[in-house]
């Protein structure tokens, strides 16, 4: 056997014919390992990176490929996967009967070569033998192995019954509800949409990590063009889809997935984050997997990661290692339980779902200020409305009811419609999220003035307060907004309550006088406070 080691893409591409035929003939299935991913990640963005692929020569023809980046570094050489970062699963490309012996042979050559190197191999799926067969050969060679695994849900779509599986997953926080709801707004659609829609999934997806730790850097400039370019392809087992939710004709939610050989995964996933409440992106997630069925896939992945979503829809798991290993030397091996040590602390972490929240919102907020401090007062914006209420926050509200004994006089107050909400670009939003909550608005001349009425509950959002209400009761809210003389002619008219209700700051002493010259009669004081995250509510009905 012979070692030929490829260090630029142009030299890869002479290789086309030979590594898709291995591919071919182990009916490879993971997207990442495709000739059309790695060659293209090479040219688009491995150029400033040390890629050293190894190809395998044996009787004048190519069997194996090993897709690697070397770093050098005071303590030796680094070795790792190409991709690191980008491709969730890395593999080495040779025919399973070929398997043993090149790993073997290269390993062999590669610490031969290089007397002090870390070997440091992310995204083995354990379900592919590559995994086994490298840990025999470490014991073969009396090398400690080290690794961590994380989570690989998939949903085996051969074995399901959609009807039946969804059942017991349609409720799952609120889904059914969801969707109506979303649906309400107006003509809910998914597609398969074609590549010159690209720019605007990146569009949604800045949007949504805008103010989030966006690890994957998917619509960052930089890898924009290597996501579109495969994206436009149409040859080659490996095919992009982009998945797309549309409601009136507007991309509310997307997700950008590989399919190769009968397996879609599912690569990135996001939505527009005006609709977080309806909850798009799990309806999206619904959709696809129908229709995913209907197309005749066999698996569908959903990546690695503890995201509780994967949990609630997968049928079945995988894990996914990252390997490290290391020659005898010093300074090698310290390198090596560096690596392994810190994997096992992230790995333990990734665990603690609350943990990577609070790393991609709390830390991805953070650092969004920093970038455009210039445009923040830090008192007005970070200290008062996001650090202070954590530290100690004191809110005192009054509950207000009026009995209504007669008719008072029409007046006219236009509705917002669903249309009207999603044409909006200020208060988008806040007013879908409203009218997601039961509220429907009603303005005289300005959208931005005004005031919603639920017949459902009394909802005070900042304290976190809801209250179911009686028959024949409405609230009102926002009410400071316009005249409350005319509002509470409109709704006595329009609703024909038997009582109103309202609440109002205990300190606002205007609007308080006002709701008693209108004979409204406080009922309840609602007293929150929040000490170091500790929050208590105290409830007090007056007699």
């Amino acid at each position: 056997m012979e070692l030929i080691q490829i260090t630029a893409y142009m030299d890869l591409g002479r290789h086309e014919k030979e590594w898709s035929a291995i591919l071919e003939e182990n009916n490879n299935t993971n997207p990442f390992i495709e000739y059309e991913f790695v060659y293209n990640w090479w040219r688009f963005l491995g150029k400033d990176e040390k890629v050293e692929i190894y190809a395998v020569k044996e009787n004048d023809r190519i069997i194996a490929f090993f897709p690697f980046q070397l770093e050098k570094t005071w303590y030796g050489y680094i070795l790792h996967f190409l991709a690191l970062g980008d491709a969730n699963y890395m593999d080495i490309i040779a025919r399973k009967r070929d398997l043993d012996r090149v790993i073997m042979f290269v390993f062999d050559a590669l610490i031969k070569e290089k007397k002090s190197i870390v070997f440091y191999l992310h995204g083995l799926l354990e379900t592919v033998e590559t995994h086994s067969k490298l840990s025999n050969y470490l014991k073969a060679r009396n090398m400690k192995e080290r690794y961590s695994r994380i989570i690989t849900p998939y949903i085996n779509l051969q074995d399901i019954s959609y009807e039946e599986y969804l059942k017991p997953r349609q409720k799952l926080h609120g889904l059914d509800r969801r969707e109506k709801r979303l649906r309400a707004l107006g003509n809910v659609q998914l597609q398969i949409s074609p590549a010159t829609e690209i720019n605007q999934v990146f569009k949604v997806h800045q949007k949504r990590w805008e103010k989030k730790n966006d690890t994957s850097g998917f619509s960052s400039i930089r890898k924009q063009s290597f996501f579109k370019y495969l994206a436009e392809q149409n040859k080659g087992k490996l095919r992009v889809r982009l998945s797309t939710l549309m409601l009136q004709n507007e991309m509310i939610a997307f997700t950008y997935g590989f399919a190769c050989r009968g397996r879609y995964l599912g690569y990135v996933l996001g939505h527009d984050s005006d609709f977080d409440v309806y909850g798009p992106g799990r309806i999206l997630v619904k959709e696809k997997i129908k229709r995913n069925i209907d197309d005749g896939f066999h698996k569908l992945d959903m990546s690695i990661g503890y995201e509780p979503y994967k949990l609630e829809w997968n049928t079945g798991e995988d894990y996914t290692r990252k390997t490290v290993f290391s020659t005898n030397t010093i300074r090698a091996r310290m390198f090596r339980n560096f690596i392994w040590l810190k994997e096992m602390v992230f790995s333990k972490i990734r665990k603690h779902y609350s943990v990577v929240i609070f790393r991609r919102n709390k830390i991805g907020k953070l650092k969004y200020y920093l970038r455009n401090k210039g445009e923040f007062n830090f008192w007005k914006d970070i200290w008062k409305n996001r650090l202070q209420p954590i530290v100690y926050e004191r809110k005192q509200y009054l509950i207000a009811k009026l009995a209504v004994s007669e008719m008072k006089l029409d007046s006219h107050f236009e509705q917002i419609t669903a249309e009207m909400a999603l044409s909006m670009k200020d208060q988008r939003k806040e007013i879908l999220q409203k009218i997601y909550n039961g509220y429907k608005g009603y303005y005289a001349t300005e959208v931005n003035n005004a005031f919603w009425v639920n017949e459902n509950v009394i909802r005070l959002d900042d304290i976190e307060v809801v209250e179911n209400l009686k028959k024949k009761t409405i609230y009102i809210r926002d009410w400071e907004n316009e005249n409350l003389d005319e509002i509470l002619s409109f709704v006595q008219v329009t609703y024909r309550p038997k009582y109103i209700v309202v609440h109002a700051n205990k300190f606002d002493k205007k609007s308080i006088r006002t709701l008693q010259s209108n004979d409204f009669i406080i009922t309840e004081r609602l007293s929150y406070s929040r000490i170091l995250g500790k929050k208590k509510i105290k409830k007090e009905v007056e007699n």
